[in-house]
């Protein structure tokens, strides 16, 4: 499934390639017919304004909405288990499965980075990938209902992923995320704030055939959704 690719692609940061490529990026998406015609084209329209603009600006934006927010961060893990030792063990068992498939990960790259996770279900089989998808349901909802509140067209890549996890998110989950992204903090105070190193020690504890796209999970370490919604 090809289109899972692809859709990791979108959300990667943006390159000359990636503009370059656009064309043959649509017409793969509109091949496999794997997004529903209604959605493909609030998404074309976006992959159009991306393959125009210069490509300074996209970067610029990319770094702004993705980079410097927490809340819009593409690494899944974060929306799971932020900073706590669950998420390293996570990863761990992330990268186990990887390796059974036959994925080795570049250097500096964590496992739970969404267009890697993509990368890796468009190897599989869509009913499994679609399972894959739907532990991630709750994140994609909440992140997209954000870019939503934003304006921000990245909200149409997020529409689709929603839709192929086959599930329906709590509507309160989404009523959140929007609260939460009508009170962020954009200045650069916050994000200093919002990006602070954790202590290592907090004494609480105990002794993814496309040659420009980046490179996902299953595992007994769901991505579920938290007790509380996701903020």
């Amino acid at each position: 499934m090809i289109t899972f690719k692809l859709l990791g692609l979108l959300l990667s940061y943006p390159s000359e390639d990636m503009q370059h490529y656009m064309g043959e990026i649509k017409e793969a998406i509109k091949q496999e017919a794997l997004v529903p015609a209604k959605l493909r084209k609030p998404l074309f329209a976006f992959m159009d304004d991306l393959e125009r603009r210069s490509i300074l600006r996209i970067q610029e934006d990319y770094v702004a909405l993705f980079d410097r927010s927490r809340a819009n961060s593409l690494y899944l893990f974060e929306h799971v288990h932020g900073e706590s030792r669950d998420r390293g063990q996570a990863m761990v068992d992330l990268m186990g499965i990887y390796k059974t498939h036959g994925f080795t990960l570049a250097k500096r790259e964590l496992p739970d980075y969404l267009p890697l996770f993509l990368e890796y279900l468009s190897v599989r089989p869509f009913a499994e990938a679609q399972e894959m998808l739907a532990e991630t349901a709750h994140i994609l909802a909440a992140v997209g209902a954000k870019l939503k509140a934003k304006k921000s067209p990245y909200q149409h890549v997020f529409r689709i992923l929603e839709v192929l996890t086959d599930v329906e998110v709590d509507p309160k989950v989404i009523e959140q995320a929007v609260l939460d992204a009508n009170r962020e903090d954009n200045s650069l105070e916050a994000l200093d704030r919002e990006w602070e190193e954790t202590p290592a020690f907090d004494g609480t504890g105990t002794a993814a055939d496309c040659a420009v796209c980046p490179q996902a999970t299953r595992h007994e370490t769901k991505l579920a959704a938290p007790a509380a919604p996701i903020g």
